[in-house]
């Protein structure tokens, strides 16, 4: 979550600071989707392991939380979330999850589910919380969590530390894109897509990269009124894609 120099930094200040102490089995950095999988696979494999899960977001779900308005799921809701709680809401009649094509969950279901999934892990007592918090250590091999908002410091004794989180950064977390535009151009990154398209103060749009964020703006464009003739894409290299309707056969609902 921060460089070495820092984190050592902060440590410092944190352990000054420390005004609460809290162990636990494991010490989890990072609440998203691997993050959160790994903590419930835990609870279920290990009856006396208890964990304190970091996050310096102020809700579950990783890059989720910062994902724009429109974004759905790549692949059947089935597919994903953690194994004690169903995603999906197609269910067979034993009340299995079952797999359908069009079963792709949006961004606010994906959110709203770790927050239940979060909520589970509170309720069992064996998962202690920090959220808004950054997790620092000294030279010594202290641990400490800091609210970033109230800068409270709690030292923390764990046996196993638990490293998940990425320098992930969706394009609503950066100041920008990563190469130099004209002053002129207005830019904005996907999140604010709609109200720019609900202004209809813009008469011609550019989309650059042609990976799913990037079809995803282009299909968004389109179905809310753009004309074609209006959108220019920007690709890398030739784009190749499935027909997921006529891959998955017979598999309609």
């Amino acid at each position: 979550m921060c460089n070495r120099q820092d984190q050592n930094t902060t440590a410092a200040a944190a352990e000054a600071a420390a005004t609460k102490e809290k162990d636990a089995t494991y010490l989890v950095i990072g609440a998203g989707t691997a993050g959160l999988s790994f903590i419930d696979s835990l609870l279920t494999l290990d009856a006396n392991a208890t964990v304190i899960l970091v996050d310096r977001n102020s809700q579950p779900g990783g890059h989720w939380t910062k994902s724009y308005p429109y974004v759905r799921l790549h692949q059947a809701s089935c597919n994903y979330g953690v194994n004690s709680l169903p995603l999906s809401n197609i269910r067979d009649k034993k009340g299995n999850e079952r797999f359908s094509v069009n079963d792709l969950a949006t961004g606010q279901e994906i959110k709203d589910y770790y927050k239940v999934v979060v909520e589970q892990f509170r309720e069992c007592g064996r998962v202690h919380l920090y959220f808004n918090c950054e997790y620092s250590k000294d030279d010594s091999g202290n641990h400490f969590v800091t609210n970033i908002d109230t800068n409270e410091v709690t030292r923390v004794s764990c046996k196993k530390i638990v490293v998940v989180h990425t320098n992930l950064l969706v394009p609503s977390m950066r100041n920008g894109p990563p190469f130099p535009i004209d002053s002129s151009i207005n830019y904005a990154p996907l999140n604010d897509l709609p109200t720019h398209v609900a202004s209809k103060q813009y008469k011609k749009y550019v989309v650059i990269g042609a990976g799913k964020t990037g079809s995803d703006a282009i299909t968004y464009l389109l179905r809310n009124g753009v004309d074609q003739s209006a959108i220019t894409w920007i690709t890398s290299r030739d784009i190749w894609y499935f027909v997921r309707d006529e891959l998955w056969g017979g598999y309609k609902n």
